[in-house]
């Protein structure tokens, strides 16, 4: 029987991003059984996180009969040394789960240090960029998001069960009105393809899709390859402060003000300032990263604890 490892699942799925990167897919790229036996994650690792007394509700989103269940009300707090101690009454999650829920959970590269080495290399191949790392967990006709299209480009790694993915025909990247999509918004169906544990899914942005859970529940791993590129409002912000601080003559044509700002948009000056910019939220980005790494790092008190004898 093959036996693998979280390292030797990551590494195969670094080597499947590596080679999208290098050949970008128009619309996307299936890999079917890229993980024989996929161990980096599982419904029971996800259960554990789940069961965190740590774990806020900002981390997770709670879906059922495709309508968000609040869990205002099930947030509290102990008060200790005059200070309140958070924590989360998770019966509802439970028994929301029992009748056939579906749960995102959000920032596993917190919580898990081997997802955010991994994040960190993948980080590395993009130009600027901070990715996000998501635990998708439906199950029969509990859908945890209807049509919608991502801003950003998506890998995904199929964990546990089996999924429907309806894919569309790709559509203007944009910022806003990505989620939900009608059937009508999201245009002519392109192809479907069912994911299964082990499989591989590199979706670029501003494709139009929508997932339907086919077993009785699927479990799947997201990787938003979030760009960090400084973006139009941050460009135009700096552009129009430079503009302002010397800006066309008075009492001129519009077109004359629109050349005089297109000038200092493509000034060598401004695009110089713009890439040290990328450069520092790049740099800043990888540190974050070291940040989130030292979540689990204390090993001071090791000292103190009896080595156990095998």
């Amino acid at each position: 029987m093959h036996v693998t490892s979280p390292t030797n699942d990551l590494q195969a799925i670094f080597d499947f991003y590596q080679a999208q990167r290098k050949n970008p897919p128009e619309i996307f790229s299936h890999r079917s059984g890229l993980l024989p036996v996929p161990d980096f994650f599982s419904v029971a690792a996800l259960q554990q996180h789940l069961n965190n007394p740590l774990l806020g509700t900002d981390w997770v989103q709670l879906r059922a009969k495709n309508q968000a269940v609040s869990l205002e009300g099930y947030c509290h707090w102990k008060m200790v040394q005059t200070k309140k101690l958070l924590f989360v009454d998770k019966q509802l999650i439970n028994e929301k789960l029992k009748q056939w829920a579906s749960i995102v959970l959000e920032g596993l590269d917190i919580l898990d240090a081997n997802i955010n080495a991994f994040a960190a290399k993948l980080d590395a191949e993009l130009p600027c960029a901070l990715v996000n790392s998501v635990a998708f967990f439906s199950q029969k006709d509990n859908e945890a998001y209807g049509g919608h299209r991502d801003s950003d480009d998506v890998l995904v790694i199929h964990v546990s069960g089996e999924k429907l993915w309806k894919i569309y025909a790709p559509q203007q990247r944009r910022y806003f009105n990505n989620s939900p999509l009608t059937v009508q918004q999201m245009g002519p169906l392109h192809k479907e393809i069912i994911m299964r544990p082990g499989d591989a899914l590199y979706l670029r942005a501003g494709v139009p899709h929508m997932c339907q859970t086919t077993g009785d529940h699927s479990l799947h791993i997201a990787f938003d390859l979030c760009d960090r590129t400084p973006n139009i409002d941050q460009i135009t912000h700096e552009a129009n402060t430079r503009y302002n601080n010397g800006c066309e003559i008075p009492n001129v044509p519009a077109a004359k003000v629109v050349d005089k700002y297109i000038e200092l948009l493509k000034s060598p000056d401004f695009r110089r300032d713009m890439e040290t910019a990328t450069q520092q939220i790049r740099s800043n980005a990888i540190s974050f990263r070291q940040k989130i790494s030292r979540t689990a790092g204390i090993n001071a008190l090791s000292r103190f604890i009896p080595e156990t004898k095998s």
